[in-house]
Order: structure tokens, then C-alpha cells, then sequence
């Protein structure tokens, strides 16, 4: 049976078509908070208390911006809820419609994703998801999103979920590089922009459906930001500053037609059209990279999707470096500079700054990592782990700290630790476990991003951003707050520093800057006191380290879509001179470091915001979706109509779904109810069912009645993430008890024909998920196993024997007992080419109908096998093979072909209760051609398949979904 809930198909995908009963509005555990509130003109920000300075600058942030994004998307918003969480590391902020509200985590983002002459964390990430909160409250009027906002304004806002992620993440990088600060945003942000100017001189431009469609398997995963910010910017530029806002407009009142036709009313010419004058208008602003005669070449990385960070020297002809890639498994690899050869030897996630540190004596090195939290949901805290290279053991150094960009510091470390919109500078013992740390350097005001310490000489090399000025400090290392008090010893104006590394002697620093519109190395020599450029890369060169007879320099260079590595030999001949005008202190730059992004009227508006207490109260119980839902019965054609409500709290503890529904002569409901407000929560749901029957009466005639089935359920789901550190490994179990009532009535008649006959019911699903791993271009797992079993017993029935007035029936309910189980597991003998094996083992025993049996044979079948056995065991392997992994698709029509699979099958299945289950067998051997894909942001897995089963030399070809 399946629940077709009306009007969602409307809303493009956010519920199209879902199993019977599931709940609309999800819920999450989150670590215990002390939540508080507060209130601004239009924004309820809800933070943890501690956090108060926080959570007032942010609304200050977005109170100034509001004006501004309402011209650019329209819209409006009052008491808009805005979740500020401190407690996850793997930072980053979303805006949905489902529960309209925004979540921002307040750890700042690492490594090099935004740009930090827009200023701190806040003004990053607080305007970009405003764009996005006030283009979803834009409903338009007297439309089809107007009119779906009467019964469910969260699926009204969802229209604007089938314009391209490109098209809405456009516009929002569109304004935070134009309105929040000079020089800020992503789009004056070199990593950002030359990685659309290096694919676009290249042969792998990327296509209109490219730019603004999100990707799947092919880099970089940000292509939907870079070439959807590029082609709205270029819009904005041609066609006025009103195209977005007109463009949105004509696509609410008709939202069926789509983006693409809603840009063609605004520019009077097509997507394809737009696409051809942007390329030609592109090809003449793009300047003309630097000679390339002087650039060496990138180290030969036999992997595809390669995506290199960091490298390090190990000796004078073997480097370390942090390696991402489609066919291979992330981590760090040795690479040996003579051989070519590259061998992996930490298998890990890496922060996203990638920074690490190797000890004096290269014998050892530390990193960090996000650990997830084995029981809070999207909870991830970084910590520091240390691999011996010597024996190849790996050691957790910290668990809790919260720390990253590890620095060896004799017997302790040195580390960047999370602080809500900042960071601090810590010191913690190398030794032990511990998540005690030391504070060295910390404040509010700015945040700190990198540091490094020479070894031998105690001076620190600190980048801080304050107030959007990135700059460089040479600190000593018992006193870095006093250096950090002072102007920057190296800062630009129209750049932002990264990346300090030391060079052998301690008299030399190396870092990188794209205050010249492409990011390049540079060297600072403290003796003389001067910086020089050291390299002339086309499209952005960063992350450099000194070889340990400092003649060589290891970096990274942007090339197409990847990121290489590439040593450059260091030239007797001295680099560029920088100007000192340049990278010296200067008052503009004094300047920028007091700037501020909120005005004082703005400041002084807020001393009257409201702060208080927050409680979800009993306001959540108002239903968010009233939706129309029809059931088909039994598969019979006969539809049970109703509404069904729905609605859950703000920090997503609680939710519910109530249904009320019609069918002969009768009301049905289902009431549906979930919390996590604690571990583990727990699920409650209490209806009554419908379905039709045929039963054979005592004068052997066959009648159909319906069957009225009257049920609480309470369950209680344990959920425990052991491990996501590429490797997952997790265990789910759920017990759940059920009392029914059951009876039976004639079809078309309101009158029962039968008592009551009550059951007592458990139910207990496990699943055990053992080092599942799988790469970015991988179909499925390439490794691990699976273990799942689930129980189901009758404690307690009663029969029954009814009379229709013509017929008597009787009915015998037995206390069965069920359980099926399986092992999977999944192996890769070519992993190199994406391709896996999955082998699986199920078997089903029961003692009465309580599982489906047919859940264990293949579709390959031509018919149903060993439908009436209570024992089935099944045994299949499936071979993927990837043949195409197009990620392209179109503006105007919105599809989007992801890859193309075959997938080489065989399924056997028995009865091994019987006593010639040999003979009784059957086996189907055969292929699919499966096809993942997207129709606007509804994905499909989709294909044909043949099935051949030899000894009955049957043949049978289906097709649908997998």
C-alpha cells in the first residue's frame, strides 16, 4: 500500500510519493543545551547560553543586511528562527523550508572555503543564508505557491527547490561579494574565481547544466557555487540589477514552467542563448594567464579526481601529502620524488585546513580529524591523532579537545581550538589522552587560523583575520598576545595570508596570498626584511613546504579541476621584490582591522532587543501541513480519503503526524508521535487500518470482508555511530511492542459481523554496519559487511468465528513467531576502476505469515517462487561496473544525468526445511543497465533488466527502480 499525499507533487520531489504513514517533519537528539532567545525586528535567534555576544553580533550582522537582500530577492520575514549550535565542528549553515528556519554552526569553517576580507565567520556565512531565507519567504501573489501556502507555507516556500542549487547559491555568493564589505565575498576571492577561470581556458569547460546543477561525482564538488555565482554575476552586470528579482517573480507565478523559461521572459533570450554571449563575453575579460615556460610540472598521481593537500618532506626525495580521490581512499600517502611510486598509509578524514606537522626527526606526524559523536545526531568534534612512520601505528591523542592545525612543541602540542565564531591558541601534552589544553592566545575580537613553529628557534608564526584583514605575525612563543596587539607583520591590502611554513634555517617564511588576483608563493626574509615572489602559477599556487636543505619547494598548483603537487627547484637568482608599500602596516590597513559591518544605528537599535529564556511551549502543536491524503486499499482500486496534519518543534525533539481518513461508512486515523528529547527517544504511533481479505466460509463459498485493524505501537530506536572516519561502522537496533484489536465487516456495510480478536505483538530490528567504505565514483561499497536481523512474535491472539447473515467463518489466529536475517558483504577486486561485488545471504523462518517472503527474491524472476514456504533461504552476488559518469545535464530542461551502471547478477533460492530443497531450488542469472539520475532535485535510480533462470529456461526482462 502507498500513500500518494496530493499537492506534493506540486512542491517538486520534497514528498512526491512516500511509503504509507511516514512521518513528514524528521526529528534529531542534540547534546543537552541551556537554549536562550533573542528577539530582533525580524530574526528569533535561539543559541546555547554562553553565547549571548555571539548571538547579538549575528543578529546585528543580518538586521543590516535585511534591507539590502530584500532588494536583490524580495521576500519578507518576522520572527524568522535561526538556530545557533556551538557544538558542531564540521562547520557550516543551511536554510530549509521544511520547518522554515536557518541553522548556523558557530565554530568558523576551516581551510580556504570563504573569503576572509569579508570578515569573520559571521559575516560570512550570516548573509549567504539570509539570501537564501528571504528567496524562500518570496511567495509571490495570487499564485500556485500562494495558494499551497494556505494549507502548508513550508511546502509553499518549496517551489523555489526546483530552481537549480546553482541558480539560488549564485545569488547568494552574488551578494555577499557585493554587499557585505569591500573586497569580501567569494567572488573576489581568487581560489574561488580562478578555479572557474583554470576549467573554463581548458578543454573541460564546464556546460551551462554544469555551472548550475549540482555535482555528483566529478570535481569540484563546489561547481554549482563557482559557475552559478560567474553566470549571475555576469547577469546581474548585463541585464540590471532587478533580472534576479523579475526572474523570481515570473517563476512563482509560473513555477511549472520553470527557471529556465522565467530567464527568457526577463533577458528576452534563452538559457542556450545566454550561455553562448556569457562564453563570448567571458573569453574577453579573461586575462592571459602568466608564460608558461617557467612553471614545472605536476607530479605524475596515478589516481582520477585528484585533490592534493598540503605536501611535506619526508626526506630529500619523498614527500607526504593529504590525497582525495574518485578511485582510492582519502588520506595521507608517501610519494617517492625518483620511482614515481605513491602508497597510502593513513586512511582518514582531515580537517578541512589540512594542516599537520611532522616532528623534527621526520619520524612521526599529527594531524587532525573529525570524529563523529557516537550518539548526537550531525555532531562532529575535531580532534588530533599521531601516526608513527617508523611502525605505521596510529594513536587518538585527544578525545572532546576540539582541537586542530597541530604544531609539535618539544614534549607537548601546539593546536587551534574551537571557540564559538573565533579560535584559541592552546597547548596540550603530546603523552597522553587528554582533552585538557592550555590557553596561549585567545579573543573574541578575531579569529586565529594557522600557526607554525619553527623547531629550533622559539618563534611562532601566526595568521589571525581581524576585522576581514588576514595578515602574518612573528610571535615568540611564551608570548604571542603581546606580537598579536601590535599591526601585522605581513598583511595586504587587497589580499588575505595563509599558509606559513619555515623555512630550515628560521630566517626565511614562506606563505601564500592572491593579493595580486592569483594566489601565489611568496618568501619573507626577516633578516633584510624583505618578501619576494617564488612562483608565477597560472590559476593559484598555495600550500608550500621547504625541502630539509631548503634548495626545493613542494606546493600545490590549480590545474582544470584538480589540485597537484609540483616541487620547484629554488634558483640561485633572487624572486620578485614585493613592493614594502604593499605587505607593510599602513593606516588603511589599521583601518580595516576596526572596520565593522554593522552600522551604529543598527548598534544602537539593538540595546533594546529582547533576551529571554527559549521554550518550545505548546505553540508547535499547531499543525505546520494540513495535506490531503488518499490511500489505495489492498490494491483493490477502493481509496481511503482524508487529511492528514503535521508538525514538529523548532530544535526538531518532537513531532507528529495526525490523519483523519473515510472508507465505507467509516472514519480511520493514524496518530503518529516521536521525541528525542533524551537518549534514545522514543516512537508512538496509534491507528486504525483498513484492508480487504478473502476468506473461504464453513459451505467452502469465498467472501471478502474488510478488516479493521486498531493498534498502538511504542518502539524505542538506540542508534550508535561507532565510526565515520572513511570507514563507517554503526549499530541500530529497535524493539518495539504492539497491542491490536482486529475484526471484521461485510464490504459497502456499516454494521460489524464480528467482536474484537486481540493480539499482543514484539518486534526487534537490528542492523550491524561493519567498515563500510566507499569512494566518490563508487555505485556501492567497495568493502564491508552487513548484518541485519529482524524478530517478530505473537505472545498473545483469540480467534474468531463470525456470521455475514449467509456464511459463517472461522478464523484461527496462532501466536507465530518470525525471523529473517542476512549477512552482506562487499568486496572490490578492481577497485582502481570503481567496480565492486556485492554477496549476500538471507534467510526467513517463520511459523505463520508474518514476513513477506518474496522481500528475498530477485525481480529477475518471472513469477513469485515459493510463495506459501514459512522457510526461504537466498544466496546472490551482484557485479557493478560503472560505464559513464556523464554529471551533465540541461538549464531549460531540468535533467540531470549522473552515471550509467551494469550490474552482472545471479539469485538462488530455496526452501531448506524440505527434505529435496535441492531440486526445489531456483536460480536466475542476468544483467542490468541501471541510470542514476535527476528531473530538477528529484533523483531517480532507474534501469531494464533481464533475468534467464536455465533450468526452466525462462526469460523475463522488467524494468523500475532498484
Amino acid at each position: 500500500m502507498r500513500t500518494i499525499l496530493l499537492l506534493l507533487l506540486f512542491c517538486w520531489g520534497i514528498y512526491a510519493a512516500t511509503p504509507a504513514r511516514a512521518q513528514f517533519y524528521p526529528t534529531q537528539y542534540r547534546p543537552a543545551q541551556q537554549w536562550e532567545q533573542l528577539t530582533t525586528p525580524h530574526f528569533n535567534l535561539v543559541y546555547a547560553r554562553g553565547n549571548d555576544s555571539t548571538a547579538l553580533k549575528m543578529g546585528q550582522i543580518l538586521e543590516e543586511q535585511y534591507p539590502g537582500v530584500q532588494q536583490l530577492v524580495g521576500g519578507q520575514l518576522t520572527g524568522f528562527p535561526i538556530i545557533l549550535n556551538d557544538y558542531n565542528d564540521r562547520s557550516n549553515g543551511f536554510v530549509t523550508p521544511i520547518h522554515f528556519r536557518s541553522e548556523i554552526e558557530l565554530p568558523p569553517i576551516k581551510g580556504k572555503s570563504m573569503n576572509p576580507r569579508t570578515g569573520g565567520w559571521l559575516e560570512n556565512v550570516g548573509p549567504h543564508e539570509l539570501v537564501h531565507a528571504l528567496q524562500l519567504s518570496n511567495l509571490g501573489k495570487k499564485n500556485l505557491p500562494h495558494l499551497v501556502s494556505f494549507f502548508s507555507p513550508d511546502l509553499a516556500r518549496s517551489f523555489h527547490g526546483a530552481i537549480p542549487s546553482g541558480v539560488t547559491e549564485g545569488i547568494a555568493v552574488y551578494h555577499e561579494t557585493e554587499g557585505v564589505s569591500p573586497g569580501g565575498g567569494r567572488g573576489q576571492f581568487p581560489i574561488f574565481t580562478n578555479q572557474f577561470d583554470a576549467v573554463f581556458d581548458s578543454d573541460q569547460r564546464w556546460s551551462m547544466g554544469q555551472m548550475i546543477q549540482i555535482s555528483s561525482n566529478t570535481r569540484p564538488f563546489n561547481r554549482h557555487y563557482i559557475g552559478g555565482h560567474a553566470f549571475t554575476d555576469w547577469l546581474q552586470e548585463t541585464y540590471g540589477y532587478e533580472t534576479t528579482r523579475e526572474t523570481l517573480g515570473f517563476y512563482l507565478n509560473y513555477p511549472f514552467l520553470g527557471y529556465g523559461v522565467a530567464l527568457r521572459h526577463t533577458t528576452g533570450s534563452w538559457p542556450g542563448q545566454l550561455y553562448e554571449q556569457f562564453e563570448k563575453d567571458k573569453r574577453q575579460s579573461l586575462n592571459d594567464p602568466p608564460e608558461a615556460a617557467a612553471r614545472p610540472q605536476a607530479l605524475s598521481i596515478p589516481f582520477k579526481g585528484r585533490e592534493i593537500r598540503r605536501p611535506q618532506w619526508l626526506s630529500d626525495s619523498t614527500l607526504v601529502f593529504y590525497g582525495s580521490f574518485y578511485n582510492a581512499r582519502p588520506g595521507f600517502y608517501r610519494y617517492n620524488l625518483q620511482s614515481q611510486k605513491i602508497k597510502r598509509i593513513v586512511t582518514t578524514n582531515s580537517v578541512g585546513d589540512y594542516r599537520y606537522d611532522l616532528t623534527a626527526d621526520r619520524s612521526a606526524m599529527v594531524y587532525s580529524f573529525y570524529d563523529s559523536d557516537p550518539l548526537y545526531d550531525h555532531t562532529y568534534t575535531a580532534e588530533l591523532a599521531e601516526y608513527d612512520l617508523s611502525t605505521g601505528t596510529r594513536r587518538q591523542l585527544t578525545e572532546g579537545a576540539r582541537l586542530y592545525a597541530p604544531q609539535y612543541d618539544n614534549n607537548r602540542l601546539l593546536a587551534l581550538q574551537t571557540r564559538p565564531a573565533s579560535s584559541a591558541l592552546v597547548s596540550v601534552r603530546r603523552d597522553r589522552t587528554t582533552s585538557e589544553a592550555i590557553p596561549l592566545l585567545s579573543s573574541g575580537a578575531y579569529e586565529i587560523t594557522a600557526i607554525a613553529r619553527h623547531q629550533d628557534k622559539k618563534r611562532l608564526a601566526v595568521i589571525a583575520n581581524k576585522g576581514g584583514l588576514q595578515g602574518l605575525w612573528i610571535a615568540g612563543r611564551d608570548n604571542p598576545e603581546q606580537a598579536l596587539s601590535r599591526a601585522p607583520d605581513i598583511s595586504f591590502e587587497n589580499g588575505a595570508v595563509f599558509d606559513p611554513e619555515w623555512h630550515p634555517d628560521g630566517d626565511k617564511l614562506l606563505f601564500s596570498s592572491g593579493f595580486s588576483g592569483i594566489h601565489q608563493l611568496y618568501e619573507y626574509n626577516l633578516r633584510d626584511d624583505s618578501v619576494i615572489q617564488i612562483t608565477r602559477a597560472g590559476f593559484n599556487a598555495f600550500e608550500g613546504a621547504y625541502s630539509p636543505g631548503g634548495t626545493r619547494i613542494a606546493f600545490i598548483r590549480q590545474h582544470t579541476n584538480e589540485r597537484l603537487p609540483v616541487v620547484l627547484e629554488r634558483s640561485p637568482a633572487p624572486g620578485d621584490t614585493v613592493s614594502v608599500s604593499l605587505w607593510k602596516p599602513s593606516e588603511t590597513k589599521a583601518a580595516a582591522m576596526r572596520r565593522s559591518a554593522v552600522s551604529d544605528s543598527v548598534v544602537t537599535a539593538s540595546e533594546q532587543w529582547s533576551r529571554e529564556p527559549y521554550s518550545p511551549g505548546s505553540s508547535w502543536l499547531k499543525p505546520r501541513t494540513v495535506l490531503p491524503a488518499v490511500h489505495e486499499i489492498s490494491n483493490r482500486g477502493r481509496y481511503q480519503i482524508g487529511l492528514s496534519l503535521h508538525s514538529n518543534n523548532l530544535l526538531q525533539s518532537q513531532a507528529y503526524s495526525a490523519e483523519i481518513s473515510y472508507l465505507e461508512e467509516q472514519l480511520w486515523y493514524d496518530l503518529s508521535y516521536e521525541n528525542k528529547q533524551f537518549y534514545p527517544g522514543f516512537n508512538m504511533r496509534l491507528y486504525s487500518e483498513p484492508s480487504y481479505f478473502r476468506f473461504n466460509t464453513t459451505q467452502n463459498n469465498t467472501v471478502t470482508l474488510l478488516r479493521e485493524d486498531r493498534s498502538l505501537a511504542f518502539s524505542v530506536p538506540f542508534d550508535f555511530q561507532l565510526d565515520q572516519n572513511v570507514f563507517s561502522t554503526s549499530f541500530f537496533i529497535e524493539p518495539e511492542f504492539r497491542y491490536s484489536q482486529i475484526r471484521f465487516r461485510d464490504v459497502g456495510l456499516a454494521s460489524n459481523i464480528s467482536d474484537f480478536a486481540n493480539s499482543a505483538v514484539s518486534n526487534l530490528y537490528g542492523q550491524f554496519n561493519f567498515r563500510l567504505q566507499q569512494n566518490i565514483r563508487d555505485v556501492q561499497p567497495n568493502s564491508g559487511l552487513v548484518l541485519y536481523s529482524k524478530l517478530e512474535h505473537f505472545w498473545s491472539t483469540s480467534d474468531l468465528r463470525f456470521s455475514n447473515g449467509q456464511d459463517e467463518v472461522e478464523l484461527t489466529l496462532r501466536q507465530p513467531t518470525a525471523l529473517q536475517g542476512g549477512i552482506i558483504g562487499f568486496l572490490s577486486p578492481l577497485r582502481r576502476w570503481n567496480q565492486s561485488l556485492r554477496l549476500e545471504v538471507e534467510g526467513l523462518t517463520q511459523s505463520g505469515p508474518v514476513f513477506n517472503n518474496q522481500s528475498l527474491v530477485s525481480d529477475a524472476f518471472s513469477e513469485p517462487v515459493l510463495a506459501t514456504s514459512d522457510n526461504l533461504l537466498s544466496l546472490s552476488a551482484h557485479y557493478t561496473i560503472p560505464l559513464l559518469f556523464a554529471d551533465d545535464g540541461g538549464f531549460l530542461l531540468p535533467f540531470y544525468l549522473k552515471n550509467l551502471y551494469l550490474v552482472a547478477f545471479s539469485s538462488s533460492v530455496t526452501d531448506p526445511a524440505v527434505a529435496d530443497w535441492r531440486e526445489q531450488s531456483r536460480s536466475v542469472y542476468g544483467l542490468e543497465l541501471r541510470t542514476r539520475f535527476r528531473i530538477s532535485n528529484l533523483s531517480f535510480d532507474l534501469g531494464i533488466g533481464y533475468g534467464y533462470e536455465p533450468t526452466r529456461e525462462n526469460h523475463h526482462i522488467y524494468f523500475g527502480s532498484f
